[in-house]
């Protein structure tokens, strides 16, 4: 599957049709907390709280396979770009 470019889209364009669902919850950044545990199958799984609302990233059913590395890895570069995105518009923001 061809890797889609990351972009950037507001609050209202999040009402309007994209190529995913509209978000069910929301993490607060300013409290989020991040957390690596194992199933019971000892498989890794990456848990995210805010102290309202926690998300659990784990492998499924299927278990740990060369797509799940794939989605693992795309994840983490999405962090990453988000990352550096919030510092620039920060900087901004002081600016």
């Amino acid at each position: 599957m061809p890797e889609r470019p990351l972009r950037e889209v507001t609050t209202v364009d999040l009402r309007g049709e994209l190529p995913f669902p509209d978000p069910v919850a929301v993490l607060s950044l300013r409290d989020c907390q991040i957390y690596r545990a194992v199933d019971d199958d000892g498989q890794p799984i990456l848990v995210l709280t805010d102290g309202v609302t926690t998300v659990a990233l784990e492998c499924g059913l299927k278990g740990l396979s060369p797509e799940v590395v794939a989605a693992a890895g795309r994840l983490a570069e999405g962090v990453d770009d988000f990352s550096r995105s919030v510092r620039v518009a920060a900087t901004a923001h002081r600016g």
